[in-house]
């Protein structure tokens, strides 16, 4: 798809080169008055795996000219970004061959190669409209339409050293971890968030998975999808994710949290990275320190040969108001048949077969409360749905790894996209400050039934 750049790359007061004969432009030519594009990599050898970025130059003399994409670049083995448009470098003068012009970056691109071996990036062209007059207008009726295609940007991929790591997992730069709790203390049995920051040089478009090291007497719950926040200049990239924990025992626990392997193309060498050590601090919790529940009541009757007399008589009493209330029971009921059920020959009055109402309304079903229902108890709930249908830990998954287990389960995306919607009001629910209304939960509630009823079902 052809995206039109239709911009002025200079302002006209910086305009001091006269115009020259821009009807001979072609790419590749350097003499004055050509217009021709370079290409530049800012590594010509990189790693499987290292991003590597791409600049494409315009330069130019006189006027500068209105441009536009007219031939995307091909790069077979390559993942591609491009940077935004935003991040370029302002045109500058610029002696090329002993001649003036001015250059100005029109295209940068973020590259990662997929394999080794020699790979290029090709075919990018591109439509130059220049002022005949050799003055900018807006009229592009008369100006001189020139194609310039950019020569071939050639590198030769490396493979990454063998064998590697059982953790590693492709994430290729240098890169450092952190990590901070919400409070350095908690309570046992409820949740704890830890903030993860990766940072540093590479590519983290694709977030690596971490390894998660606990001591024991934590575990890790589900955790919300990393949120991507990656440098569009290729330099310094960072992400962050949110792990939640809960402690099962009371004590001071000291340990690093997570920890990624990485290949570092500076050393050459897998790493491995390490967050900084934290302290939490757990003590018992609301539902540790309660007092037991006594058992439910039941009444045991003693053995005939052990009873006393007294116990013979409160046994009489009970009988006695058992049958009472079953004669009243009895009377009430053909109490009701004698009011509304009418003989067949009073039919002819519509009025006189119709039974008015009873004078206290059967009380309705019962409905399961929200009240009872929690967020956590709703999510736990999602969660054993969706292991029945194949899924072993749901928890364990973020949101995106989440979403593709269950399209490889034939879930269909709509259901899919209600889980993910669901969750997401799950965790604000649970962690976002203050509390959640009651119409909000009722309608979660629902929604989590409806979800799992679907589920059920497939």
């Amino acid at each position: 798809m052809l995206r039109r750049l239709r911009h002025y790359l200079l302002p006209l007061l910086l305009l001091v080169l006269h115009a020259s004969n821009a009807q001979a432009a072609n790419g590749g030519n350097t003499s004055g008055g050509k217009l021709f594009i370079e290409s530049s990599l800012d590594n010509g050898k990189p790693w499987v795996g290292q991003e590597v970025r791409l600049t494409y130059t315009l330069f130019f003399s006189g006027t500068a000219p209105q441009i536009e994409d007219k031939g995307q670049p091909e790069h077979p083995g390559l993942w591609v970004r491009e940077i935004t448009p935003e991040n370029y470098v302002d045109s500058a003068p610029v002696s090329k061959n002993g001649v003036l012009v001015r250059k100005a970056v029109i295209k940068q691109l973020r590259l990662v190669p997929m394999q080794s071996g020699k790979l290029s990036v090709a075919n990018y062209r591109l439509r130059c409209l220049v002022p005949q007059s050799g003055q900018a207008s807006l009229d592009s009726r008369n100006d001189v339409e020139s194609i310039v295609t950019a020569p071939p940007a050639t590198l030769q991929a490396r493979a990454l050293p063998k064998p590697a790591p059982a953790d590693f997992n492709g994430a290729v730069g240098h890169f450092t971890l952190s990590v901070s709790p919400e409070s350095s203390t908690a309570r046992t049995g409820e949740p704890l968030n830890l903030s993860v920051t990766i940072s540093g040089q590479g590519n983290l478009d694709t977030p690596p998975p971490l390894t998660v090291m606990l001591p024991e007497g934590m575990q890790r719950e589900a955790s919300a999808a990393p949120s991507v926040a990656a440098s569009q200049k290729g330099s310094t990239s960072s992400i962050s994710a949110k792990i939640t924990l809960t402690a099962s025992k009371e004590g001071e626990f000291r340990f690093v949290p997570v920890k990624l392997t990485v290949f570092d193309p500076e050393t050459g060498r897998y790493e491995t990275v390490a967050s900084n050590a934290i302290t939490i601090k757990v003590t018992t919790g609301q539902a540790a320190t309660a007092a037991p529940q006594p058992p439910p009541l039941s009444i045991v009757a003693p053995p005939r040969e052990e009873a006393k007399p007294a116990s013979v008589l409160v046994n009489a009493i009970i009988a006695i108001m058992a049958v009472t209330v079953l004669a009243l029971i009895f009377g009430l009921h053909n109490r009701y048949m004698r009011r509304y059920k009418r003989p067949a020959t009073s039919r002819s009055n519509p009025e006189a077969v119709k039974p008015s109402k009873p004078a206290t309304p059967p009380a309705p079903t019962p409905q399961p409360s929200t009240r009872k229902k929690t967020p956590a108890s709703m999510r736990n709930e999602l969660f054993e749905a969706i292991k029945k249908i194949g899924i072993r830990n749901p928890s364990g998954l973020t949101l995106k790894e989440l979403g593709k287990e269950l399209e490889e389960k034939m879930v269909k995306a709509q259901t899919v996209a209600a889980i993910t919607e669901l969750l997401t009001g799950i965790d604000h629910a649970l962690y976002a400050p203050g509390d959640v209304s009651a119409e909000k939960l009722e309608s979660m509630n629902r929604e989590a039934t409806r979800i799992i009823t679907v589920l059920s079902k497939h």
